[in-house]
């Protein structure tokens, strides 16, 4: 009877040991489960009823992220016009103002000759009535081989460029690539009555580049649906521009567009769109696309309704945490 109590007392003790071993296990395990299971903060991140995103954020919040805003105010940039430019071999018009130079050297020969032989002839010494007649014709033929000339380089280039100052000077500079020339041409929809002075080149990045005087009209086009087109030169930073280069030009012209400026500062990039926060409530933050098509010196003129505050400081803090709000953790 005694060593069968024993053994219950054994068997109970056993028993007893595994349960507080499961226990402790099972306590383990979900200390470990806890443990192990993502922190999610509370999403500020919301949609209106229109889809727009919305962003929560209070006093404090603002405040660590440094969000400053201000009210937009009006502004006005120049109206511009986008047209097609490529950058001109201009070792075309070298060999043509090369041909001009040699052609007035001939003539200046010519009527040395012409001239020699006539004093020759007036004194009775060794010249001809007939070599005067030759000399005195090979000066006219001179004299049409310039002309010739001249009315190739105003055909192919156009009075702005034929009709410069310094031909072989600005041939040079051209060989130097210290000068650029480039032709400018507008859409068929597009005219400008007066064509302004100078243009701004820029890569199709939309990256300046720079400022080219406009000489005059071209005298011809690259492409049969293109409108006006124009002659530019350019001298400073002519070196960044490589002969056959395809570039995009905005003209003035001469008309103002008015808008709100929206400060650089609190436009932001994304997804290949610009962006600015609109406050909307003191705690509330709307995202609202920005065109970038009309740069003015404080930021980009827009058009529509903006006056509500912006974000002006802050905005790319805005966005990091807007698109962090975005992201559905996994497990």
């Amino acid at each position: 009877m005694k060593k069968t109590l024993i053994l219950v007392a054994l068997v109970i003790s056993a028993v007893a040991g595994l349960v507080f071993a499961y226990l402790e296990m099972r306590k383990e395990r979900d200390l470990e489960a806890s443990a192990e299971a993502p922190v999610i903060a509370p999403s500020r991140v919301e949609r209106g009823t229109d889809g727009a995103t919305i962003l929560k954020l209070d006093a404090e919040t603002q405040k660590r992220l440094g969000l400053q805003t201000a009210v937009p105010v009006a502004g006005s940039v120049a109206n511009e016009l986008t047209a097609t430019a490529r950058v001109l071999d201009g070792s075309s018009f070298v060999s043509a103002v090369n041909e001009l130079r040699a052609a007035h050297a001939a003539l200046d020969a010519a009527r040395a000759d012409h001239e020699r032989k006539q004093k020759l002839f007036a004194n009775g010494r060794n010249a001809s009535a007939s070599a005067v007649e030759q000399a005195a014709a090979l000066v006219t033929q001179q004299t049409l081989v310039i002309e010739s000339a001249h009315q190739r380089l105003f055909a192919t280039w156009g009075r702005g460029v034929a009709g410069h100052d310094d031909l072989p000077a600005l041939a040079q500079r051209l060989l130097q690539r210290e000068a650029a020339l480039v032709r400018v041409e507008l859409l068929a929809t597009d005219t400008l009555e007066i064509p302004p002075a100078t243009l701004r080149l820029l890569r199709q990045s939309g990256e300046a580049i720079a400022t080219a005087n406009v000489l005059g009209p071209a005298t011809a086009t690259d492409s049969t649906v293109a409108g006006q087109s124009f002659l530019c030169l350019v001298t400073i930073n002519a070196s960044s521009l490589v002969p056959g280069s395809a570039l995009l030009a905005r003209l003035g012209t001469g008309v103002s567009e008015k808008g709100t400026v929206l400060p650089r500062g609190a436009v932001v990039r994304h997804a290949g769109l610009g962006w600015a926060y609109v406050q909307t409530a003191a705690d509330t933050f709307t995202r609202r696309i920005v065109p970038l098509d009309r740069a003015h010196p404080d930021g980009w003129l827009v058009s529509g309704e903006w006056s509500q505050p912006v974000l002006i400081s802050g905005a790319q803090s805005l966005l990091s945490e807007e698109l962090k709000g975005s992201i559905q953790m996994k497990d």
